[in-house]
């Protein structure tokens, strides 16, 4: 409802681990070792990266002889036939256990310098971060509270999860039941936050996502719950199975407004949906979209007083007296010429001088302002730096890689060698990817 530099070792933390399958390189396969930075938003408020480095190192000294050689993989060998060339030595396949090759990066990593102190809210709980990259911490604790209108957010996700809108496409078209339009004097009694509805009257989809997120309108969101799954209730099973789906462990929804206190989440929670639903063209339309016209409804605008502030792209308000003011945020900004995205969330925000929806948007320019400040680029790989080792080759990064991030951020890996393959005559070369950034590697002279 709604109201009018170089990085050190630190600790070892398990993550999760993504697994990639490289191409194997020329004539002889590769070594590969893979470094997964996959800690989710949603399992801890240290900063984490998303699913962070690989190392596919392909060798260019292939055997040079007429015969085949037998190169293992994780539980196949697959014949090899090495390339001859008239007048030149033969260099034979060194075949290297899959035990060989390791990584020497450690599994945590803290940039250098203080860690910035950000101005958090003296209450409620709010977190802010980098999307792909990490958080800067959270306040107020990890026990689900009602979210009001935020829980809006889940609803537009599974309606454009399940209707997808092209760029210029209006969608199907919704009309208003009888019992739907019926029920509009009642919850104006309840002092729902509304738009105005008419038996019969003809919704596009993408009106029908306008009235939900720039007017918050509950009824509208009942209205699209029941046009996508036959019922309220059958489009609740999916917006629950959808937050687990996303790892939303602490997220129940017992309705697709947020006007009921049931509803709850937590600030991590709700920055892993952001995260996913921000990476859709058609919500980030949608929720960037500052007015709109609606029928019956006329002209409407957007809650979201942060819109265009600090580069806020959207998403969520929220307020009632049982969540007090809450407000689930995207802001887009460039980091040593990156692209990145900041995703926040305040929840419980109340004031006596600036009302409960006020003060969601206060903490929010708080946090926005310090982390702005903070952010610049960071190094977490040196050029020269060995990253790992194959068959006793050690493998040098042959340029620095530099993420956006913050003095004190923590990056927490998890390393797993995978297989072995030829090493001859130490030309062992290929890449890593750590973030959007790819470094070149290669076995050090």
């Amino acid at each position: 409802m709604e109201s009018n530099n170089p990085v050190t070792e630190v600790s070892d933390q398990p993550t999760r681990r993504r697994i990639w399958r490289p191409a194997m390189g020329i004539a002889a396969a590769a070594a590969i070792a893979t470094v997964g930075i996959a800690q989710p938003w949603h399992t801890s408020t240290r900063p984490a990266l998303r699913p962070v480095a690989q190392l596919a190192a392909a060798s260019t000294a292939a055997a040079r002889s007429a015969g085949t050689a037998a190169v293992r993989t994780p539980g196949t060998t697959t014949p090899v036939t090495p390339v001859a060339s008239p007048g030149q030595p033969v260099a034979p396949v060194v075949p290297v256990q899959p035990n060989a090759v390791t990584v020497s990066l450690p599994t945590t990593l803290t940039a250098p310098g203080a860690a910035p102190k950000l101005p958090w809210p003296s209450r409620g709980q709010a977190s802010i971060g980098l999307a792909g990259i990490g958080t800067f911490g959270a306040s107020g604790g990890d026990t689900p509270v009602p979210i009001a209108s935020v829980a809006k957010s889940m609803t537009a996700y599974q309606i454009l999860k399940d209707h997808p809108l092209k760029a210029n496409e209006d969608g199907p078209v919704i009309h208003v039941l009888p019992a739907e339009a019926a029920a509009y004097p009642h919850e104006v009694a309840l002092n729902q936050s509304l738009v105005p509805v008419r038996s019969g009257e003809a919704l596009t989809e993408r009106q029908a996502l306008n009235a939900l997120m720039l007017a918050s309108a509950d009824n509208v969101a009942k209205i699209l719950a029941r046009w996508d799954a036959g019922s309220v209730d059958a489009f609740l099973v999916k917006m629950n199975a959808t937050a687990a789906a996303l790892g939303m462990k602490d997220t129940h929804y017992t309705d697709p407004s947020g006007y009921d206190a049931g509803t709850v989440s937590t600030v991590a929670d709700q920055i892993a949906l952001a995260d996913t639903a921000m990476k859709r063209a058609d919500f980030v339309k949608v929720v960037s979209t500052q007015t709109a016209v609606i029928p019956v409804a006329g002209h409407i605008h957007n809650y979201n007083a942060l819109l265009g502030e600090q580069g806020v792209v959207g998403i969520k308000t929220g307020s009632m007296s049982a969540a007090g003011g809450c407000l689930l945020f995207a802001a887009k900004t460039e980091v040593g010429g990156q692209s990145v995205t900041i995703l926040g969330t305040v929840l419980g925000q109340r004031s006596a001088n600036m009302g409960i929806l006020g003060a969601a948007f206060s903490s929010s320019r708080d946090l926005l302002r310090a982390v702005h400040a903070a952010i610049k680029p960071v190094t977490v790989v040196k050029a020269g730096q060995v990253v790992g080792h194959a068959d006793g080759h050690a493998l040098v990064a042959t340029k620095a890689v530099t993420i956006p991030g913050w003095n004190g951020m923590k990056v927490d890996a998890t390393i797993k060698a995978t297989i072995a393959a030829d090493v001859a005559a130490g030309a062992l070369v290929g890449s890593m990817a750590v973030g959007q950034v790819t470094v070149p590697v290669a076995v050090q002279a």
